[in-house]
């Protein structure tokens, strides 16, 4: 007689752990690895001049990332009433890249005007929401690599990124912003600070803070108050623990300004899209 055994897995928040990357050892082609963002990466409608930010990358591939001979950054555009192809917006040369702990590191620089400049869309192309779209690729002796699994197939090589067309205005809009807040997993927001930590805080012009969280369960909501007269409301996300977190933010008027499916927002400040308040 034969017998059969039925394994049952119970899973646990333990399970939800992220791969420690930095133990795993590098086996397909070259990629680049994200370090940080200085600045917001959105587009000011009314000053894309203005709209300034970089991306500092960590250069990796099975040869520690010396046989990187350089960095092509594409760009495209997708928008509401105009699309721009994608075209080569600057190339960055090994002889331009800096020494890491690890690997070699580049900075790549942006600005609103450049990137326009390069699709040959003016200013008044632009409309709130309108993303510009960009890829990484980087070359090698055996190859040129933008859609690279690092280690294995779920691993992001971050290769591709956009910003969002957004209005930045002289004054925010006063009045209560609702702010809802989801999480797939049904057990509140973890966030990368801290487990059970602070949610979406708002910093305004005055140094008030206020804070959007879910403590508990799947869904919730919050409402952030913003008084008149205030010039500047910094909202920021702490990040992402489990891949679990969803958020949709309303302004007083009720246009939804910005909205992020499960897993898709990324640590740092929150960009507004206020171009449909003006």
């Amino acid at each position: 007689m034969a017998f059969s055994t039925l394994i049952l897995w119970n899973c646990s928040d333990d399970d939800k752990l992220p791969v420690d990357f930095d133990e795993l050892e590098v086996s397909g082609g070259a990629f680049a690895t994200e370090l940080s963002t200085d600045g917001l990466t959105n587009i000011n409608k009314l000053d894309p001049a203005a709209s300034t930010f970089a991306k500092n990358y960590q250069l990796v591939s099975t040869k520690g990332g010396t046989d990187i001979s350089k960095v092509d950054v594409y760009v495209n555009f997708t928008g509401i009433t105009t699309n721009a192809d994608e075209a080569l917006i600057t190339t960055i040369t090994s002889d331009s890249f800096t020494a890491g702990d690890e690997y070699p590191e580049v900075s790549i620089p942006f600005d609103g005007a450049s990137i326009l400049s390069t699709l040959g869309i003016l200013p008044s192309d632009i409309e709130g929401g309108d993303t510009f779209n960009f890829r990484l690729a980087l070359t090698t002796p055996d190859g040129t690599f933008t859609d690279v699994s690092a280690n294995f197939d779920n691993q992001s090589a971050d290769h591709r990124f956009s910003s969002t067309i957004v209005c930045e205005l002289p004054e925010v809009p006063a009045g209560d912003w609702m702010v809802e807040l989801g999480d797939s997993f049904g057990d509140g927001w973890q966030t990368t600070s801290a487990t059970g930590g602070p949610g979406i805080t708002v910093t305004l012009n005055d140094g008030t803070q206020q804070e959007a969280n879910l403590a508990t369960g799947s869904a919730g909501s919050a409402i952030i108050t913003i008084p008149a007269g205030t010039t500047s409301a910094e909202w920021f996300f702490p990040g992402d623990f489990f891949g679990e977190i969803s958020f949709t933010i309303t302004a007083p008027s009720g246009n939804i300004v910005a909205s992020f499916a499960t897993g898709t927002a990324a640590a740092g400040p929150i960009a507004l899209n206020l171009c449909n308040e003006i």
